[in-house]
């Protein structure tokens, strides 16, 4: 997580505002699915996720809800529109970023009849950000989440150093050649 925050930040540093939004949600996205409950679609664990743990810290102008439209929109569409928006279930989130004001934003969307929500991009960070170590340290609280936590990242992709995996198979002493011959001998039955 430390390195996607990392990439998160970077994306904004260089202005690259949409990759920067796709990982952010995406993150959201990863942490809430951590401890989804049996039977809970993907969006309750987002909007539940964003509700007791972003929102809690960082009060936005927006509803969870609203974030998981955001993040549909951005996501699948680069864009701000989702289902949720074109139904009328949710507002559509602008952002500001830099030195510019929410308010400025809301009030040039009003101006021009648009009900869009505005949010500052660096508030969304720093709210997944704070409520991300908020939710690691009321997991570590708690042996029986930190087991399903731990059992969902468990499942991430890892970087493994390629002086491991051939301390690993010198361990073995064959060569890469000799293991897949010998696999493809057994498969044909010799």
């Amino acid at each position: 997580m430390t390195q996607l925050l990392d990439a998160i930040e970077d994306c904004l540093a260089e202005h690259r505002l949409l990759p920067c939004l796709t990982l952010l949600y995406f993150g959201i996205d990863v942490v809430a699915s951590l401890e989804r409950r049996p039977g809970e679609k993907p969006k309750a664990a987002f909007v539940r996720w964003v509700d007791e743990n972003l929102l809690e810290v960082r009060p936005l102008p927006c509803t969870a809800l609203e974030l998981y439209a955001a993040r549909c929109g951005v996501v699948h569409t680069f864009t701000a529109e989702s289902d949720l928006s074109r139904k009328g279930l949710a507002r559509q989130v602008i952002y500001a970023w830099g030195d510019a004001k929410t308010d400025n934003l809301a009030a040039a969307a009003n101006l021009v009849g648009r009900t869009d929500v505005a949010v500052h991009i660096r508030e969304l960070i720093d709210g997944f950000r704070v409520g991300l170590a908020n939710y690691l340290e009321e997991v570590e609280r708690s042996p029986e989440r930190q087991g399903r936590v731990e059992a969902g990242a468990g499942l991430w992709f890892t970087r493994i150093d390629q002086d491991v995996v051939k301390k690993l198979l010198d361990m073995d002493n064959r060569e890469p050649s000799s293991r897949s011959s010998s696999a493809h001998d057994d498969m044909q039955g010799k």
